[in-house]
Formats: structure tokens, sequence, C-alpha cells
């Protein structure tokens, strides 16, 4: 029998449920449901004149206990029973509870360190309002006493005695012998009810963001176990926009448990894989330094919550961002208000969420946008602050952020007076119900990082997305985490923009030619914009640099397009050193990528025109030891500084990336990539096709000794036969299917060996392909169903 409560909430649903129940019955059964009815109303409150009966013990019960001292007054153990449930039958009780015994916090352990836990059996009786129970804890043995209060909902006046203990060896001391010792017990209410509340993410890349959080819990039969179970959904999905800001994941079921007020839930997305967890037990606090905490089931002035004192959450999905260990993870503190009350309602908010910038040509005219920061809390909020961070344009990690040194976000205050309006990180004030505005400028000063590599972006990631934030520091929290960030995002486009970002070839013998690519150049903008001439990209010496000239200018020493073999940054003068295609081993000196048909050195590119060039892939005598080539092809334009005309912001920028397999007598057509543009997640392709020569030049049977490995959302068929003779042909077919929003690549990999060599070969086929966001369906069934999760 479940302990009746005095919580309104659980009390209207009760009295709504036997009103159903009563419609239609006969007589008997309808004096039989009064009856019912009168004994749950004076368990709820209901009812006058009645006297209050003593409560039932039997349900969910939190422990508390002080820790008992030895004959010094020291404290050598704490911890020991924590929660369970338990079960009244007529006069006698039993159940079980959790318990966990350890060393007190210590320098180098500062969470303890736990010697004993697990389930303990309870027995006990209740007379009157006297409670006596027995726990078996391991080792040790705690008899308690206490006074049930006569609504049922704590116990007080408690002493415990316990025996010694010791650790799972059976030798180690873990527990003290006490007597008289103080405890009492809260009992915890079922865990049942609407959800609404927040992650509070404090992730390295989603830091101090919030995301909103809707869903239902309900807590399974009480069976006299030291838990039950708990299942339910959680949605972070906006029943209004059906759109969910969560990159981790939009929709989980829950399947855990509730022990005392300690909550442990797995989530598990809609694949069935484990997609996170809510919640710890107590004795894995810290264990491996990962900073987790429990989430409890607290009362609070405002109704019962779920919360954490720190780390609460951790969601690990493919979709999640990376964090700086390289995992796909997401942390944080979490508050979730049960039952329908604003318990988690955090005093500020930011509206918008978060601020996405459309894309804009870089030079075009800025753009602006706002954010409003309001009070929510009952009383005016004091020693407010606001933090903007945003990346200089002057230099980082992986290199300057932009081509002028220029920041691509700017923030101002909209109105002289506005309480925001004050210098960053100085403290202001906003009464109840106020709000103040800030303004967010976007000008794009790059559509991609000046360096491909080195932790830069590689072209066919581009354009990169351009970040800022905006962050309140607010004295008080509906959590631990105070601030509270709005994430600010745009993309960058070049005026001139290349057809494609990468050209990959297959392997070529020494001085043969590869069938050319076509590459073309398509200037966007409302303006002319010059291309350097042509002019020679050589080295004389192994290994040597040159410096590109910054900014460019009409008359600057470099070719309008050459390719490079290597590349660093020059912090000294805010450009970039580059080595260029060159091979000094071969006995006549050239470069490894031929440019032919060139159209675009040295024209002046009117709006909407293009040019073109076509790039062949012929090795010389340093490829053939090589594991392939990785290079890029250079777009140098006249720099927009000082007034200059007919140019562009990111002139000397690397706008493709051209590959070259490793050496082999495969040869592959039209080449070794394929591009398939933008699809709807889900949604298939057509059938591309790559086909495969064994160079007859070659001499060498190829064996392929395994089936195509296929790496990405794409799938592959293919007539190559086990043996292919010199002269044989075969031909590869894919289609491509995006799994993911945003860039999507993926590779053939062809497993080979020969009748030349020994160990296995390899030849790279590589994908590309990107997912577009495609609109939900049913959104009146899912409103209603989110409409549900809120009762």
């Amino acid at each position: 029998m479940q302990r009746l409560t005095k919580n309104p909430t659980f009390c209207r649903t009760r009295r709504t449920a036997l009103s159903h129940r009563s419609c239609g019955a006969d007589a008997k059964s309808l004096w039989l449901l009064l009856l019912v009815s009168t004994v749950m109303l004076s368990a709820c409150g209901g009812g006058s004149g009645s006297s209050q009966n003593v409560g039932t013990f039997s349900g969910n019960w939190q422990f508390y206990m002080d820790n008992p001292v030895d004959s010094s007054g020291t404290t050598p153990f704490v911890g020991g029973l924590q929660g369970g449930f338990i079960l009244q039958k007529n006069g006698p009780l039993s159940g079980a509870v959790v318990y966990s015994v350890g060393l007190p916090p210590n320098p180098n352990a500062p969470n303890g360190t736990v010697c004993s836990s697990g389930s303990a059996a309870v027995t006990g009786t209740i007379s009157g309002q006297t409670v006596t129970l027995t726990a078996v804890a391991g080792t040790q043995t705690y008899t308690l006493t206490g006074t049930l209060r006569s609504d049922g909902s704590a116990l007080d006046n408690g002493t415990y005695t316990s025996t010694a203990g010791t650790a799972a060896d059976g030798t180690t001391p873990c527990g003290i012998a006490t007597t008289q010792t103080n405890w009492h017990a809260v009992s915890v209410p079922p865990l049942t009810g609407g959800i609404t509340g927040t992650f509070h993410s404090t992730g390295s890349k989603l830091a101090n963001r919030e995301f909103p959080v809707t869903g239902f819990l309900t807590e399974g039969e009480n069976i006299g176990a030291s838990n039950a179970a708990v299942t339910g959904t959680l949605s972070f999905v906006d029943p209004v926009s059906l759109l969910s800001l969560y990159p981790c994941i939009d929709t989980a079921s829950v399947n855990g448990q509730i022990s005392g007020n300690t909550v442990v839930l797995q989530l598990i997305a809609s694949n069935g894989s484990n997609a996170g967890q809510i919640g710890i037990p107590p004795s894995e606090i810290n264990i491996g330094g990962d900073g987790a905490y429990p989430v409890t089931f607290d009362s609070t002035p405002n109704g019962y919550v779920l919360h954490s004192l720190g780390t609460g959450y951790v969601v690990n999905t493919k979709s999640c961002l990376t964090d700086a260990n390289g995992n796909n993870e997401d942390v944080g503190d979490i508050c979730l208000a049960v039952g329908g009350t604003s318990a988690c309602q955090q005093p500020v908010t930011m509206s918008p969420g978060f601020l996405l910038f459309p894309p804009r040509t870089l030079g075009s005219a800025p753009t602006t946008q706002t954010i409003t920061l309001t009070n929510n809390s009952g009383s005016t909020l004091s020693g407010l602050t606001l933090e903007w961070a945003v990346e200089s344009g002057l230099g980082s990690e992986t290199g300057q952020t932009s081509f002028t040194g220029q920041p691509n976000f700017t923030e101002t205050d909209t109105s002289q007076g506005d309480p925001c309006a004050v210098p960053l990180g100085s403290t202001f004030s906003l009464n109840q119900g106020q709000s103040c505005t800030i303004a967010v400028t976007f000008a794009p000063q790059e559509s991609c990082t000046l360096l491909p590599i080195a932790g830069g972006t590689p072209p066919s990631q581009c354009p990169l997305t351009l970040i800022a934030s905006l962050a309140v520091n607010s004295p008080v929290s509906a959590d631990n985490d105070m601030t509270f960030v709005v994430p600010i995002t745009g993309t960058g486009i070049s005026t001139v923009v290349a057809s494609t970002p990468e050209l990959d070839f297959g392997a070529e013998g020494v001085s043969e030619a590869s069938l050319p690519q076509l590459l073309s150049f398509t200037n966007h903008g409302a303006n002319p914009v010059q291309i350097l001439p042509g002019a020679p990209c050589t080295n004389s010496t192994f290994g040597q640099f040159h410096t590109l000239p910054h900014p460019l200018i009409g008359g600057s020493p470099v070719a309008g397009l050459q390719v490079v073999s290597d590349l660093r940054q020059n912090t000294n003068s805010s450009t970039i050193d580059y080595s260029c295609d060159w091979d000094l081993t071969s006995s006549t000196p050239n470069s490894n990528f031929q440019i032919s048909s060139d159209t675009c050195s040295g024209v002046l590119l009117e709006p909407q025109a293009s040019c073109s060039i076509e790039i062949a892939f012929v090795p010389q005598a340093a490829y053939a030891l090589s594991n392939g080539l990785d290079y890029f092809l250079e777009l140098n334009t006249v720099q927009c500084v000082n007034g200059a005309p007919d140019c562009e912001i990111d002139g000397g920028r690397f706008p493709v990336e051209l590959t070259a397999n490793s050496p082999g007598p495969l040869r592959m057509s039209p080449g070794a990539g394929v591009y398939f543009g933008a699809l709807p997640v889900g949604t298939g392709s057509v059938q591309q096709t790559i086909t495969l020569l064994n160079d007859p030049a070659a001499s060498t049977t190829v064996n392929f000794f395994s089936k195509v490995t296929v790496k990405g959302d794409y799938a592959e068929s293919d007539d190559c036969p086990f043996t292919m003779a010199p002269g044989g042909i075969c031909t590869l077919t894919v289609t491509f299917k995006p799994k993911i929003v945003g860039y999507d690549p993926g590779k053939l990999i062809i497993n080979y060996t020969t009748n030349q060599t020994v160990n296995p070969q390899i030849q790279t086929v590589y994908l590309r392909g990107s997912g577009q966001l495609v609109p939900p369906t049913g959104a009146v069934s899912f409103g209603k169903r989110a409409g549900k999760f809120g009762k």
C-alpha cells in the first residue's frame, strides 16, 4: 500500500480518478467508492473536524545519520544508512536501504573514500508513533528508534546504536561501534509526474548554455527493495517550433531507479543505444576525478525538484560536439521541477536563446540583432555583469582569425540610460520584471581560416561557422551555474568562390599525366575583383619558404593562382609562409599539380562572371617514395585595404585542396573524389561511379583480397573480380544518404595486393556531401504529446 501524502497535486489526481471511476457503478459499488474516497480525502487533508491518525511508515525514506565519534572525539568514519523502501504489513516493517561507509574527506580525497557500501536488509516494528528498526549493513548492525510524525512525513528524535564493521576483506576497519547517536528520516513522495526544467551545460563546447527539458517520469511499485524503478521520457524539442537547440539529442527514454532521495537515470536514444546518465550513486562521488555528483529529489519552497550539487548529467552521443578531450560528450548541472511547478525557473532569461545571422558576403553591409535580458525573480537583482567573448581577429592558437585583423561580431547597448549600458564586466541591477537590451552586429571578415592546416579549417569544411557569445553572470540561480550564455553564430561568404573545395587524383606513374580536372571561380559579389597575374612558383632549395605579401596589391610579386606544398604562420608579419609545389629531385624540376587552360590569372572578374583552369596530376620523382600528396591551390586577389578598388577582403586564401593517392598500379577515372552536394537528411542520392583501371604499363596483377571498406553515410557496390590482370577494368558505384545535418564526409578504401608486393596496399576514394535539415512531420500529434508532458 502506498503511503498517502498531503501533496495537493497528488491528492487532486486521486480525487479526479475517483470521480471517473464512480460513473455508472451500481449502488453497492458507489457506496464502497464513497467510503474509500472519504478515507483518501482524509489522508489528503480533506474533510473538517476529523482527528488525524498516525501515518503509515510504508514508502520511500531518506535517512540522515550523525557521524559517530571515537573516544578521542574524532570522526574516523562517515556515512551509514542512506535511503530505501519500507513496507508495513499491519505492525511489522520490512524493506531494504542503501548504505555507504567510508573515510572522511582529506586533502588527497576531497570527497572521502568509501570502504563499505551496498544494500542493507531492514526489519522493524511500529507501535503508536514509535518506530524501531534493525538494519544489517555488511558487517555492521544498526538499531534505530525514532518518533513518526502524525502525518507520516518524517521521523524525528531518533537515536541509533551500531556495531563496529570491516571492509569487504574482513579485516580492514570500516565503521565504529556507537550508542545513542542521532538520526532522522524524511519521507520521499513518489517520483511520478510531468517535469519541466533545464540542462545547464558546463561542457567545454556548450558551457553555460541552458537547454529546456520537458517530460514525464513514473515511479514503480514499492516492493520493499532498496530502490524502485523509474521510467519515463525526456524531450528537448520546443513544442511550439518543434525544433531542438540541444545538439546531442532531441528525445530520450528514461530507465533508472530512486533510493531515498537519490535518483540515477539512464538516457536511452531512439535507436536503443545508451545516450548518457543523470546522477550517480553517492558511493561513486568523484571516482576517477570526473566531478560527477548525485542527483536528488528534494522539496523546495516552490515544489519538488531533481537537482544536483555539481555535475548532474552526462550525454554522450555522436551528435554531441567534441570536447577538450576529444569525446563527443556534454556535461552540466540539472534542475527538473516535478509536478508542473516553477521551482526550476531561472532568475534571469536572455531572449532569444541564440542568435543566428544569415550568411553574408564579406564586405557587405553589417546586420544587427538584439538580445533582451529580463529579471524573472521576485525581487531586484543586483550585482549582474555582462561578458562578451569574440575572436579578436588578431590571432589565435591556429593562426590569425581573420584577414583584416577585425572581429566578425561587435556588441553595443541599444540606448543610453538602459540598465545594461555599463562597461563590460561592471555591475548593474534590474528591478523585478525589468529588462534591458544588447545589440550585436555581424560584419564577417573571413569565410575560412587563414591557414587550412595546423588546426585550421580545410576548404571542404568552409565556409566555417563564425562564433561569439554574450553571457550574464547572476548572483543567484536555480542550479549551481550562475552564468547564462547566448551563443552567436554567422557565416561569411567569400566574394570569389571555387566550384569545388577539393580535387582528388588517383595514383599515376612518375611523369605520367592524369586526366585534367576542371575548376572554375565565380564572382558572387556586387563589384569586380582583380585576380593577380600569373607568375612562376618555384623553390631554389629544398624546404624553401616564401612570405606572402600582406596586404596584396596590384603589383604584389606573387602568382594569382599557385599550388603550395607546405604552409606555416608568419606571426611577425601577420601573414603566412609557403613552399611551392616544386620537385627538385627530378632531372628537370617541375610541379606535381600542373595548371593549364588558365582564363583566371590577371583577370578583372566582373560580378557574376566566371573563369576557369584545368589541373592535371603529373607526379615527379619524389612522389614514388611518398604516401601520397596533400597540397593546396592558393587564390591571390587584391585585398580591400586603404580604399583599394576591385578587391575582396580575404585575398590570399586557399580555397581548394589537391590530393593524390599513394603510388600504385590502379588508375581512377574521372578522379579519386566524388561530390554529392547537399541532400535532406535520410534522402538517398543518385548513383555515381568510379572506374578502376589496372595500368597496363605497370605489368602488375592486382588481387582484391577484401571488400571495399566504406566509411560514412555512403553505400558502395562494384563488379571488381578477385584478380585483375594488367589492362583490366571494373566499376565502383556509390550512393549517399546523410544521417546528420552539415558536412558529412566519407571514404572508400580499396584493399589490394599485387604479384610484385607482399604487404597489402590501399587506394582511397574521397566522398563528400552534406545533410540538410528536414522539417518535422506530425506537428499536430507531437503538439498534443508535448502538452501532455506539461500536465
